[in-house]
């Protein structure tokens, strides 16, 4: 799978610096959102790819990880399927996804300078011809809230930055 640089909740809850085409009013208003206990169902995706590109189903991955000090770990992998136009955790993933949750925000309870974490989403790209030009962009947008509006998170990156490249390379025709 191919990494996407989706993680504003990486950006918010661990504290990296973002990249430029990151739309800093919308770090802003996420401010407050903690990836442990945001609602698994509520958070959604919207990726806003060049027409010859896709997102090949049943690809999508939602990645939460943690690491204490003593090096101990905590690793969940779940479904990220397209519901409409938007990408969101698999229904039947959500349950094992508060779990992992639960148990991480133990660890930051008992620990809460030992505990780093990271959320990504991954998924592998699909096109419709094996070509893709070196000046494609990408841009994302992401809800908080089931029902809220989508903010701006990503504004027109050079899609080289958002995924691999070897992604690019490896692409897939779209079914």
């Amino acid at each position: 799978m191919k990494e996407i640089v989706l993680a504003a909740l990486l950006v918010v809850a661990m504290g990296v610096g973002a990249c430029s085409t990151v739309v800093p009013s919308t770090l802003y208003q996420m401010r407050g959102l903690d990836p442990l206990s945001a609602d698994p169902s509520d958070i959604a995706l919207r990726v806003d790819l060049p027409e010859s590109l896709g997102l090949l189903p049943g690809s999508g991955r939602l990645e939460l990880q943690a690491r204490r000090a003593d090096g101990s770990e905590l690793f969940g992998s779940y479904p990220v399927i397209m519901v409409g136009d938007v990408l969101q955790v698999a229904p039947a993933a959500h349950a094992d996804l508060r779990a992992l949750q639960a148990e991480i925000r133990a660890w930051r309870a008992a620990d809460p300078d030992g505990v780093k974490g990271s959320l990504s989403v991954d998924f592998d790209p699909c096109g419709d011809t094996a070509d893709i030009p070196d000046t494609a962009r990408v841009s994302v947008d992401i809800r908080l809230a089931a029902g809220g509006a989508f903010l701006p998170l990503l504004r027109d990156a050079p899609l080289a930055e958002a995924l691999e490249m070897a992604a690019l390379e490896e692409l897939k025709i779209c079914p």
